[in-house]
Order: structure tokens, then C-alpha cells, then sequence
């Protein structure tokens, strides 16, 4: 589950471009994700804060906090699912770093060709770059060290790239084995970003990377810019490739790149007319209604969040039963 905010999901690529002068929303506040909202710890300053904000969300946060409880089935793969996102949490601290004092110089173009293959060798198979619009970065942080801080933007530079989950696996969502699939794509795209990023800052320029946990970007948001692929009803991108089933990760820098090609965007426009995710989410938290011009309303985290509690693990189901998903 991944909500996006209520952007223009499927602008025209003249309209990103140009998205400095155009009528955008506010730039999202990553403390009022339901993650982020998850890691509050009662009664603690960053608690106390949050919900003299917000108080029409303690009482459905507070419930969900005592309702998360580990079943007892399947325990082992629980227990690695939970271990894999603790080494994820630990890996954070990579993510930023100096660079190297003396630059080398190489061309955009030979720059990012190398990153490409690069991130390839390490199982990556989409890669984009793209300047940044202000829609993909948040405003304030809401996760880790950084809980509370401004986002300043003073790098829109971005490379963004995915890996192809295992769809016999996702498949097998709301159970354990479709969770533990998802765990292992967010380390593979972590590793991806940091070898990118220590890369970027052995030739002398800055890069920090975005992983489960500390985000400098939206990624769905990102990948769109990137050309990657197009938002769909279930709040997450959807490729020509492999539909949305991927997992994403993206490094921010201040090395010139070459555009990379975008895509053409379409599958948007098949998204507009099937309501399968939706059908099938158990908690009617997908916008229902057809809309011509691709844009869908925001997920109901609220919703998703439950049935995750329910099931005791991730859901799903939407990737699972995406047409496009292969």
C-alpha cells in the first residue's frame, strides 16, 4: 500500500516540465502517512504533537497500534519478514554520505549509461532520470532521525529505478510468502541506491538515496517524471513491463544525467475502465467510479491499513490481480 496525493496523476510530460508554473497542490507532509503515524510511540513529545494537530485520527491510530498483533502461523517467515525490514532500518544511515573531494569529470551522457548498466548488474530492470518537480518530494518528514524536519529541495536531479517482484509469489497475497516477496524487493532496491549513490560520491558529487523508511522522494510520483510508467486506482505506478508489480527506489544528486526516454504512459487509460483492484480489495478502500482522464481518487489507508491488521501481513490483492501485472 502506497497512497499518493491528490495530484494530477496522468499530466501531459509538456505539463510536468513546465510544472513550476502550473496550478500544483501543497507538497505532502509524510507524518500524516500511516506509517509514519504507526512508529509514534504514546505519549512521547512527537506523539503528544502530532495529535494535538490531528485528534480526529488518534482514536482509529491509537486502535490500530494495539491491534497489531504477530500470528502465530507461519512464524518463521513472520519473524524473517520483520528481521529483513530491521536490517533496512539499519542501512539508513548509508543512504547519505561526503563526497569525494576531487570531482572527475565525465558527460551526462556517459554518466548515466553507466549508471544504468550499473543499477542492471544489480538486478534493476527500469531505470529513468528526470529534474524533479516539486509534487514528488514532501514537505516535512515523517520517518526515523528525521521525524519533523523541513524537506529542503537542493537537488531535483533524480535517477529513479524498480525490480520485478516475483508475480507467483505476490499471487499468493494476503498470505506470508506475498509479504516476504515484497521485503525482498525493498532490499534489492535499497541496495540498488546505495551502490548508486556510493558510486556518484566517489567521483566527487553529491547523492543520497531513498529506501524503506527515509524518503527524500514520493516514488510513484518520481517514476512518473522519470518516465517510467503511469498512476493507477490502486495508488501505485503501473509499467508497460510488468504493470505494478515492482518495487521502486530512487537516488537524488547533483551530477548532471542525460534525460533517459519516457514512456508512453497508456496504461492509465485501461486502468480507467477496469475496477478489478477495487472489486477485489477487501476493504473497498480504491476509488470505484470511471474516470476518463485517468485521475482516481486517493486510497483509503484507513481501510487498506485494517484488512492488513486482519490478515496479519500486507495485502496485496491489487497487484495480485492487476490485468497488467506479468
Amino acid at each position: 500500500m502506497k497512497t499518493v496525493p491528490e495530484i494530477i496523476n496522468n499530466r501531459p510530460d509538456e505539463t510536468l516540465r513546465n510544472e513550476e508554473n502550473s496550478s500544483c497542490p501543497p507538497r505532502s507532509d509524510e507524518r500524516n502517512t500511516i506509517f509514519s503515524r504507526m512508529e509514534l510511540v504514546e505519549n512521547s513529545d512527537f506523539y503528544n504533537e502530532y495529535y494535538s494537530m490531528h485528534p480526529e485520527r488518534k482514536e482509529i491510530d491509537d486502535f490500530f497500534r494495539e491491534a497489531r498483533e504477530q500470528k502465530e502461523d507461519d512464524l518463521h517467515r513472520r519473524r524473517q519478514i520483520d528481521s529483513t525490514f530491521e536490517l533496512l532500518k539499519d542501512m539508513r544511515v548509508h543512504a547519505r554520505g561526503e563526497a569525494a573531494q576531487q570531482k572527475i569529470t565525465i558527460s551526462p551522457s556517459e554518466a548515466t549509461a553507466y549508471l544504468q548498466t550499473l543499477a542492471q548488474s544489480y538486478g534493476a530492470v527500469l531505470f529513468g532520470t528526470a529534474m524533479l518537480g516539486e509534487a514528488c518530494f514532501y514537505k516535512i518528514r515523517g520517518r526515523g532521525n528525521e521525524y519533523g524536519e523541513t524537506v529542503n529541495i537542493d537537488k531535483r536531479q533524480g535517477i529513479v529505478f524498480g525490480v520485478h517482484m516475483n508475480l507467483q509469489q505476490i499471487k499468493r497475497a494476503p498470505q506470508p510468502e506475498a509479504s516476504a516477496e515484497v521485503v525482498n524487493g525493498y532490499a534489492r532496491v535499497a541496495l540498488i541506491g546505495l551502490v548508486l549513490s556510493y558510486c556518484i560520491r566517489s567521483w566527487g558529487w553529491q547523492a543520497a538515496c531513498t529506501m524503506d523508511g527515509r524518503a527524500d522522494v514520493i516514488l510513484p510520483i518520481a517514476a512518473r517524471y522519470a518516465g517510467l510508467g503511469s498512476m493507477g486506482r490502486s495508488g501505485l505506478l503501473l509499467t508497460k513491463e510488468f504493470g505494478p508489480c515492482i518495487r521502486l527506489g530512487a537516488v537524488l544528486t547533483d551530477l548532471a544525467l542525460e534525460r533517459t526516454q519516457r514512456n508512453k504512459c497508456n496504461e492509465s487509460r485501461l486502468c480507467a475502465t477496469c475496477r478489478k483492484c477495487a472489486e477485489v480489495c477487501p476493504g473497498n478502500a480504491l476509488d470505484m467510479n470511471y474516470h476518463e482522464d485517468g485521475q482516481f481518487n486517493p486510497v483509503n489507508d484507513n481501510e487498506c491499513f485494517k484488512k492488513w491488521l486482519e490478515f496479519g501481513t500486507d495485502c496485496g490483492l491489487c497487484i495480485a490481480h492487476c490485468p497488467l501485472s506479468r
